[in-house]
């Protein structure tokens, strides 16, 4: 009764609900994990607050990402395939994971996101030079202060030479994001978007900003504002949801992979200057542009055939 009347609701409806399951959810794994942590590590919540401050400490690099884990599984992972099982009678089919993609399209994917790195790049660069009005000062060092805690936090995990820990975080930072984000973004609030506007476009770039926002890494929403666009027409024109996962976690992966190797001296350290003003190949942005038009063009053009068969299979609620 509850999942017809829900499945029957507006899509306004049907999205707060989306974010009360995810509310709930992720209470439910804070309170869990909190007390798993103490379990595990031995130390209380203010405690922990006061570990989670000191990136330099190893003991809270290990609580940290026990936190992180769970964090992706209870607030990304989770809620999805409860929201897809009020709304729809296959869930696989309404977060469209039923579908596996061909060789050639993953091929395009992931060289879509190779391609893409020059551009990234370039955004990322422009995004840390803006600034906020001065009235608006103690909002920006606010700000400034949450990313350089943020990227403290990043260097902290990625910081190794060990194969073990290189493959824990592969699938902390590769893998869980990659299923969990994506469920949520472009599985369940883009499609919950589409069917509210009525308009793919709308729907792939709202979905985007909140996806970027819910970082909390200010100085980084615009190129993550494209890159989660990137995967949500990845997901629009192939019908697919794989694919966008697929190119999540390739993303994710070879940042990783290329930190580790930098630690083992194997490479130097300019690939995030590619495309900006201190690699001075700005021209690769433009090289960059082009080649994700084609890329994007002929994933287009070759999933024609699929979308108007799975729209008409996510409108099947009955």
């Amino acid at each position: 009764m509850y999942r017809q009347a829900l499945r029957e609701s507006k899509p306004s409806t049907q999205l707060l609900f989306t974010a009360l399951v995810v509310l709930v959810c992720g209470i439910a794994i804070m309170v869990l994990s909190i007390a798993l942590g103490w379990l595990i590590y031995g130390v209380n919540l203010s405690e922990m607050q006061s570990l989670v401050q000191d990136a330099s400490n190893p003991k809270s690099i290990s609580v940290l990402k026990f936190y992180q884990t769970f964090q992706s599984i209870g607030v990304f992972i989770i809620p999805p395939f409860i929201v897809a099982w009020f709304l729809h009678d296959n869930p696989s089919v309404f977060l469209q994971y039923h579908k596996k993609p061909d060789f050639k399209s993953v091929l395009f994917v992931i060289a879509i996101i190779y391609f893409s790195n020059p551009l990234i790049n370039w955004l990322t660069e422009i995004n840390s030079n803006l600034s906020l009005p001065e009235w608006m000062n103690s909002v920006e060092i606010w700000m400034q202060n949450s990313e350089e805690q943020a990227t403290k936090i990043t260097e902290a995990f990625l910081s190794t030479t060990s194969l073990t820990t290189l493959l824990t975080n592969i699938a902390m930072i590769g893998i869980l994001p990659a299923i969990g984000e994506e469920l949520l973004f472009r599985g369940i609030i883009q499609q919950l978007f589409k069917k509210k506007f009525g308009n793919a476009h709308a729907a792939i770039w709202i979905s985007a900003a909140l996806f970027s926002a819910l970082h909390m890494q200010f100085f980084g929403f615009l190129p993550r504002l494209v890159l989660g666009a990137m995967f949500g027409y990845m997901l629009e024109w192939s019908g697919t949801l794989w694919l966008p996962m697929i190119a999540h976690f390739v993303n994710n992966t070879t940042a990783v992979i290329a930190y580790y190797l930098m630690q083992k001296g194997i490479i130097g350290n300019g690939l995030d200057k590619t495309g900006t003003s201190a690699d001075g190949s700005f021209y690769l942005v433009i090289v960059s542009i082009i080649f994700l038009f084609a890329f994007f063009r002929a994933l287009y053009v070759k999933s024609l055939p699929k979308i108007a068969i799975d729209d008409r299979m996510l409108t099947n609620t009955d």
